[in-house]
């Protein structure tokens, strides 16, 4: 068997092996999609035949009630009501991010200011927290900074010093902040003995390029933070902090430098060699804190008012654009797809290729996802055990879309960077539909991270399957342009990484996943 991560496997036309797996976990095996299929081919076939009377909902719910007879009415009525809300959703999106691109907005842009408006009402720290779900810079200072002012008990340490380790650890955070937001590869991390002491002009704070595996410390820092900038002064005196820089209280770098009248020099920051600066800290600010901490008025934590949450918005929409990109470079699921519907005599569905070429596709995009619901209710695709019936709608659309812009480039309608660039735009569009949909919260962290790693190859399962419903020449003219998109998606995703990749380790564990395990790939 191919491993899932190897040239050979993505590039080959023919799939020869018996399941399909990302990270070691299985998305969709031969056997299931085979069985799959079947399932998909049905709900188009019985979507086609409906009467014109009949609506999508009633059609839907009586469908679903008919495959799905265990569950009872009313789960089956919310269910198929909730599929079709999802998807009218879906397609208010992304008309609306390529409306934006027409006009000249960058989709990223589009996922920051959508992202911005929906947040309206929202308070600012409300709204940070949500996005700290998605970066887990801030999750990480966070738990840095409780370990910085708990024991190793539990209890809260009543050092009277605290305030300087308090100074120590908001120094560092603010740096990997603003580094995560300008995608610089520098972060900060304060030095903590392993164990119960200090050493002696020990290292406070260091800087470290993680673009080296062995994560190179490139600076020093001592933060030294007296009363006031005589007693700092006194502080640096006693000690031997050579090859070190120091860092004192905001305010008092000018009048310590004075006192020390040595070729010293102080800052109230810490810095990067790319520019990338923290933010200064005033002892009386560090004071606040460690009061608070001690008097039981909560930690520190960071907090989202602090930096611009504009900037990080449109760095997860770069994120997701990527997502889209590196879809474009997996034909797993169209080959699939095709796979097993060669040898069949294919007699076109009229409403599948009408709804595929002029757009109006919502009610078998709704099918789609009702055929998807029904194999992950059988076991067939386990992958997608417990997803939100939103997480489904995502896949199933999202491989229609994918196939519409494939036949177009089959042809040549679109040249192969505006397919590229097209399926960049539905990726954002859901990825900020599964963000900030009136489910979004539902999806959770997991689910974010797997549905753009298994969209690709279940998403393009079902729209390939869907575009032979809709006759052979559709159908050939999608796998046509999946085989032959790869090389194009490919070469532009090697250059988009360059712009995110840096990002992708202040964003959250399920993007940074996505563009890793791509990147293995070329």
């Amino acid at each position: 068997m191919k491993e899932a991560n190897s040239r050979e496997y993505i590039e080959t036309e023919v799939i020869e092996t018996d399941n399909i797996t990302i990270q070691g976990k299985p998305v969709l095996s031969e056997k299931d999609a085979a069985a799959l299929q079947p399932i998909i081919k049905d709900f188009m076939a019985s979507y086609a035949a409906k009467p014109a009377d009949v609506t999508d909902e009633t059609w839907l719910i009586e469908k679903l009630q008919a495959e799905l007879p265990d569950k009872p009415v009313a789960e089956i009525r919310a269910m198929g009501q909730e599929i079709l809300q999802e998807v009218a959703r879906f397609d208010e999106n992304l008309a609306s991010v390529r409306t934006a691109c027409d006009n000249g907005q960058t989709k990223e842009g589009w996922f920051r200011d959508k992202a911005q408006e929906a947040a309206i009402g929202i308070s600012v720290n409300d709204y940070g927290a949500y996005l700290q779900q998605i970066d887990t810079a801030l999750s990480q200072s966070n738990a840095a900074m409780a370990e910085a002012v708990l024991t190793k008990s539990g209890a809260i340490n009543m050092n009277p010093n605290l305030d300087g380790f308090i100074a120590e650890q908001q120094t560092a955070n603010s740096f990997n902040q603003a580094a995560a937001l300008k995608n610089s590869p520098y972060r900060a991390e304060v030095l903590v003995p392993d164990g119960e002491g200090y050493g002696k002009n020990s290292v406070d704070i260091v800087i470290r390029d993680t673009r080296k595996m062995t994560q190179n410390i490139v600076r020093r820092y001592q933060l030294k933070f007296g009363q006031d900038a005589e007693a700092t002064a006194r502080y640096i005196q006693h000690g031997d902090y050579r090859g070190q820089r120091v860092v004192v209280p905001e305010g008092q770098s000018e009048g310590v430098q004075h006192c020390l009248d040595t070729q010293r020099k102080v800052s109230e920051y810490i810095e990067s060699p790319d520019g990338v600066r923290s933010k200064p800290i005033s002892k009386e600010r560090a004071k606040r804190m460690q009061e608070e901490v001690q008097q039981g008025k909560g930690s520190p934590n960071v907090s989202w008012n602090s930096y611009n949450t504009r900037e990080l918005a449109f760095q997860i929409g770069k994120q997701a654009a990527f997502t889209g990109v590196a879809a474009a470079a997996i034909g797993t699921g169209f080959h699939l797809a095709s796979k097993y519907i060669q040898g069949e005599k294919i007699d076109g569905e009229e409403v599948v290729a009408t709804a595929l070429t002029t757009g109006a596709d919502a009610g078998i995009k709704a099918a789609a996802t009702g055929a998807l619901k029904v194999g992950v209710e059988r076991g067939l695709v386990p992958v997608l055990r417990g997803i939100p019936n939103n997480g489904l709608v995502a896949i199933a659309c999202t491989g229609i879309e994918s196939a519409k812009i494939l036949g177009q480039f089959a042809d040549g309608k679109i040249s192969g960077m505006e397919a590229v660039d097209k399926m960049g735009q539905v990726a954002v569009s859901t990825v900020y539909g599964l963000s900030w949909g009136a489910k979004g919260a539902a999806i959770g962290a997991v689910a974010l991270s797997w549905i753009p790693l298994v969209g690709p190859v279940i998403g393009g399962f079902i729209g390939g399957t869907i575009g032979y419903m809709a006759g052979s020449k559709v159908g050939s003219a999608i796998y046509s342009g999946a085989k032959k998109i790869g090389k194009v998606a490919k070469s532009v995703a090697k250059t988009a990484w360059n712009g995110v990749k840096a990002g992708a380790r202040a964003i959250g564990s399920g993007i940074k996943s996505v563009a890793s395990t791509i990147l293995s790939w070329f």
